[in-house]
């Protein structure tokens, strides 16, 4: 049945309202509760003219039956459920589900106790089938009319959902916790400081215990702990602050209060607020103290070490350099007996194997150290080649190996410290010598390109296996490990080789088909362009009669020097302290100065020093046992010529004697 109103202008209080108002104008009131719009009571029209002008979500119960009315607003927070239908429906019928928790709130109304107000109140309400939790900020009103029981005819509704934003709320809250909870846990030290001022907004556990104290949220750093200014760590947040760039510390000093000085890893990293704009900085940073101590006691520790090997070198050389003298004395005698040759072959075989070890040992420490300098020129490596089998012929011979050399005769240039290069290859070949059984067969060639020079170093020994070709090159691994180690070494050459070919730019690799199949070692460098002045130089022309002064406390190593030098045709004084070789250098007038370092009554560079102080100008020789970089460069520096490690090499001796 549809209602026909007596008049328009009766429906004034209806007029307009939008979709909900064409609603209301078109409900067959007649057939409800509260009869036809006509015959409603003032206080329901004015307040049906104020839910319609409205643009705030608004409903109204009206009546004991609670019936309903709704604006526009409110109609979009229904879901097909109770939109339209909610509309003349009663109260109770509409909101059976959430009927428990408003009823109380509608019977205080009713009652005449007063208007109530809801923020954020959780309800759960079915909306487009499913049943959600839902959010409301709203206050119940009672309408005054005077016929009404208590004198109250209704309830205006006034209302918000706030779902969104709760929820919103509560996932940041929850984000939130957790980040703190995080923050708090974090197993460094965090703290978040606001504005130019710095100003401590939040600080977990870890930084608490940092400075030795709480309760100073929301302080300035600078008044919460003012000494760390003269340390400069303001300056460092300011700096952080102004340029928006974070900063990192690395094992940064600090000092907190009267306490000792501690060590910190830190970041400071800006935050930035919406508009991009930096709002202060996130301090995050971990206490390294026990690190850095530990590093220091290390290095100290390493220190230690290397002092001790050197000084075992020292005292290892010492010995070694009369026992090379007697070996050479041996191989130079112009009557020699077959047997004592034997003996100076067997001496000098021992003496370079003990060199080698101790050399090698030394340069694990300096090379790990990055402290081996590399002395670069335009290098032969047909030279170095010819040099390095020089020296070890008589390793050859003593295990009767035939060596194969191919490709020696041409010149090819390399940027190499000639030094280092020889000590590579023959450390290579050394290891083909020990690993080959006798009476084996070792090949050394040398290929070149246009970019690169290699010496291909193989042998038919005993192999290595796949399953060490790729450990060859690690410290402290044996090519070949036999019970009774027979074949000597510490495992560290190789390791020495690679790296020293490596400071050369070039590169070393190995190949094996396995035990009994002997290996092949390659060792490639950058080739250069030969110098202009390639031309041979013309062999040393040894000056017969060379004054020679040895100055060394050592006795049998100066005895056994001098008298090997004396069979060479030189004239020798041998003295055994400083203070002889001072009083009698100006009636001697050597040629050649060969000095000690570690003399009893003055050092060897004090020496040295008086004697260019006197202005002579002998060649100043320092034969010591002490052989680390420092001591090349403080000899150097003092004024030597050359710095030889004993056991000496005669025939380098002998060369620099053909250059004065």
């Amino acid at each position: 049945m549809t209602y026909t109103p007596q008049s328009k202008s009766a429906l004034n209080f209806i007029a307009g309202g939008g979709e909900m108002g064409a609603r209301i104008r078109a409900y067959d009131w007649q057939s409800s509760p509260i009869g036809v719009p006509e015959s409603w009571p003032q206080p329901l029209k004015t307040s049906l003219r104020l839910l319609l002008s409205s643009g705030h979500p608004m409903f109204l119960w009206w009546g004991p039956d609670l019936i309903q009315f709704y604006n526009d607003p409110y109609l979009k927070t229904l879901g097909p459920e109770r939109h339209p239908s909610a509309l003349g429906q009663q109260g109770r019928d509409c909101w059976a589900e959430i009927w428990p928790e408003i009823a109380p709130q509608i019977e205080q109304i009713l009652t005449g106790k007063g208007h109530t107000w809801h923020e954020n109140q959780r309800l759960f309400i079915t909306r487009n089938g499913v049943r959600e939790e839902m959010y409301w900020t709203y206050s119940y009103s009672p309408i005054d009319d005077p016929t009404a029981p208590n004198g109250i005819g209704g309830i205006l509704v006034v209302c918000n959902e706030t779902t969104e934003q709760v929820l919103a709320e509560q996932a940041m809250k929850t984000a939130e916790a957790r980040w703190r909870s995080l923050f708090d846990q974090a197993p460094s030290f965090m703290c978040i400081v606001q504005g130019p001022e710095h100003r401590f907004e939040y600080a977990n556990l870890n930084y608490f215990k940092l400075l030795g104290k709480q309760g100073f949220i929301g302080q300035k750093v600078i008044d919460v702990v003012p000494e760390v200014d003269a340390q400069g760590f303001i300056a460092l947040l300011d700096k952080v602050f102004e340029s928006g760039e974070s900063h990192h510390g690395i094992e940064m000093p600090l000092i907190v209060g009267n306490g000792a000085p501690i060590y910190i890893d830190f970041i400071y990293q800006p935050i930035m607020n919406a508009n991009g704009q930096v709002s202060g900085i996130l301090v995050e940073g971990n206490n390294v103290t026990e690190r850095v101590m530990a590093n220091r006691s290390l290095q100290e520790q390493d220190k230690l070490k290397d002092e001790f090997l050197a000084m075992l070198a020292h005292e290892l050389r010492n010995p070694l350099a009369p026992i090379r003298n007697v070996s050479e004395i041996l191989l130079n005698m112009e009557q020699r007996d077959p047997k004592l040759k034997n003996i100076g072959d067997i001496l000098a075989r021992q003496v370079h194997h003990m060199t080698h070890l101790m050399d090698d040992l030394l340069d694990v420490s300096r090379i790990s150290q990055n402290l081996i300098n590399l002395q670069l020129e335009p290098t032969d490596f047909s030279d170095i080649v010819s040099f390095t089998i020089e020296s070890l012929q008589s390793a050859l011979d003593a295990k009767h190996h035939t060596l194969e050399i191919v490709g020696t005769s041409q010149a090819l240039f390399v940027n190499g410290d000639s030094t280092r290069l020889v000590q590579s290859i023959s450390n290579v070949l050394n290891n083909a010598i020990k690993y080959t059984p006798e009476g084996g067969h070792i090949t050394l060639e040398c290929v070149a390109d246009a970019d690169t020079v290699q010496v291909i170093i193989s042998d038919n020994g005993y192999g290595i296996s796949p399953s060490m070709q790729g450990k060859v090159f690690e410290l402290f691994t044996q090519v070949q490990q036999t019970l009774d180690r027979s074949q000597g070494g510490l495992g560290i050459g190789l390791n020495i080789v690679q790296r020293l070919v490596q400071m050369h730019g070039g590169s070393i690799s190995v190949s094996s088909q396995g035990l009994g199949h002997g290996s092949c070692f390659t060792i490639t460098l950058p080739r250069i362009t030969a110098p202009e002045n390639t031309a041979a130089e013309a062999a040393f022309a040894l000056k017969a009669e060379k004054r020679i002064l040895i100055v060394d406390d050592n006795k049998d190593s100066a005895d056994t020097m001098s008298e090997l030098l004396a069979m060479q045709g030189h004239i020798v004084t041998t003295v055994y302290n400083a203070h002889d070789a001072l009083s009698d250098i100006e009636k001697i007038e050597p040629d050649v100065v060969l000095l000690d370092i570690g003399l009893p009554d003055m050092n060897g560079y004090e020496v040295a020093q008086q004697i260019l102080a006197r202005k002579l100008t002998p060649l100043l020789v320092a034969l010591t046992g002490y052989g680390q970089a420092e001591d090349v460069r403080k000899a150097k520096e003092v004024g030597f010529d050359y710095h030889f490690t004993k056991p000496v090499n005669f025939s380098e001796l002998n060369q620099i004697f053909a250059q004065k």
